[in-house]
C-alpha cells in the first residue's frame, strides 16, 4: 500500500517519496493522534446520544405523566364548566327576576308619586276651604269671649226677658239640641213694631241653661261639639236666623240684641257664626275624610314600595353574589384551560 501512494506521489509530483523507518514511524504516531481524536470525539458523541436517548425516555415518562395529568385537568376543566353553566342559568334566572322587580319597584314608584301629587292638591284645596270656614269659627270664638260671666248672671236676674233674648236663647237651644216647645204663632214687640214669628221657648226651657255653667257649655260646643251640627239643626236655626220685621230689617241681628243685653249680642253673634261654620264645613269635611282615605291609601302604597324595594335590594345582592361567583368560577376554568 505504501509503494501504491508513492508511485501515485510521484506520478503527480514528478517526485520520489521514500519510507524510512522514521518517516513510518512519524506515520504511525500522526495516525495514532488522529485515532485518539475520533476516538475521543466519538466517545463525546456516544455520550450525548446516550444522554439524549436518557432525555427523551424522561421525556416520554414526563409525557405520560403529563397525560394523567391531563385527563385530571379535563375532568376539572368538565366540571368547572359545568358549574359555570349551572351559574350562568342562575344568574339569568335572577337578573329576570332583578329586572321584572325594578319595573314592579318602578310601576309603585310612580303611582305613589302620583297620589302624593294628587293628595297635595286635595290637602291643598281642603285647606282653602277649611281656611274659608275658619274666620266663621274665630267669630264665634271671639263672640263667647265677649260674653262675661257678670253678663250671664244678669240675664238670670231679669224676671221678665226681652223679646230678643227669647229669640236668641232659641237658637242657642237648637244649636244645643235641647227641646223646644210646640209651633205656634205668636208676634214681638222688637224694632218698635209688631213681628209675627213662632212660640218662644224660653219660660219651659231655654231659661234652664242659665242656670247651669252656661259660658263654659258655649266654649265646650265651640271647641268639641261644633262639628256634630247637622242639616236638620242648621234647617231649625234657618226660620230665626233670617227672620225680618215688616219693614224689611233683620230681627235677627247683633244691634237688636244688644237693646236687649250685652251677653245677648254676643250670643246672637255665636249662633250665626255657627251656623256659617257648619254651612262652610261641610264643604271641608268630605274633601277632608277623602284626604284621610288618600292618605291612608298613600301610606300602603309606600308601605308595597318599601317591601318592593327590599325585595329588589335582596334580589340585587343575590344576583351580585351569584355575578362574584361566576367570575371566580370564570377565572377558574380560564385558569384550567390554559393549563390544559
Amino acid at each position: 500500500m505504501v509503494n501504491e501512494v508513492c508511485t501515485i506521489y510521484f506520478q503527480q509530483m514528478r517526485r520520489n517519496v521514500y519510507v524510512t523507518p522514521k518517516s513510518y514511524l512519524s506515520f504511525l504516531s500522526m495516525y495514532k493522534e488522529i485515532y485518539e481524536k475520533k476516538y475521543k470525539l466519538i466517545d463525546i458523541e456516544e455520550q450525548n446520544i446516550n444522554n439524549g436517548l436518557d432525555k427523551l425516555a424522561e421525556a416520554t415518562q414526563g409525557v405520560e405523566e403529563l397525560k394523567v395529568d391531563l385527563k385530571k385537568e379535563d375532568a376539572k376543566l368538565k366540571e368547572a364548566s359545568e358549574a359555570t353553566d349551572k351559574l350562568l342559568k342562575e344568574l339569568d334566572v335572577e337578573t329576570k327576576k332583578a329586572d321584572a322587580k325594578s319595573r314592579e319597584v318602578a310601576e309603585v314608584t310612580d303611582r305613589c308619586m302620583d297620589q302624593k301629587k294628587t293628595i297635595a292638591q286635595e290637602r291643598e284645596d281642603a285647606q282653602r276651604d277649611l281656611a274659608a270656614a275658619l274666620p266663621y269659627l274665630q267669630k264665634a270664638e271671639r263672640a263667647v269671649d265677649s260674653i262675661k260671666a257678670q253678663d250671664i248672671t244678669e240675664l238670670k236676674a231679669i224676671k221678665k226677658p226681652a223679646e230678643a233674648t227669647c229669640l236668641v236663647m232659641d237658637t242657642v237651644n237648637i244649636l244645643f239640641m235641647d227641646p223646644l216647645v210646640p209651633v205656634a204663632p205668636r208676634d214681638y214687640n222688637l224694632l218698635k213694631q209688631m213681628c209675627p214669628f213662632i212660640e218662644d221657648s224660653y219660660e219651659a226651657y231655654a231659661k234652664k241653661q242659665l242656670m247651669g255653667p252656661f259660658l263654659a257649655n258655649l266654649k265646650n260646643f265651640s271647641n268639641n261639639e261644633k262639628d256634630n251640627i247637622n242639616e236638620e239643626t242648621i234647617e231649625l236655626l234657618e226660620p230665626y236666623l233670617t227672620s225680618k220685621a215688616p219693614d224689611g230689617q233683620d230681627l235677627f241681628a247683633p244691634k237688636v240684641a244688644k237693646n236687649a243685653s250685652a251677653a245677648l249680642e254676643g250670643l246672637c253673634i255665636w249662633c250665626a257664626a255657627m251656623s256659617d261654620y257648619h254651612k262652610q264645613s261641610k264643604i271641608v269635611k268630605p274633601k277632608l275624610l277623602l284626604l284621610e282615605k288618600r292618605t291612608v291609601q298613600l301610606q300602603e302604597a309606600e308601605a308595597k314600595l318599601e317591601a318592593a324595594s327590599n325585595e329588589l335590594a335582596e334580589v340585587n345582592a343575590l344576583k351580585a353574589a351569584l355575578r362574584k361567583r361566576f367570575d371566580t368560577q370564570m377565572a377558574s376554568k380560564n385558569a384550567l384551560q390554559e393549563q390544559a
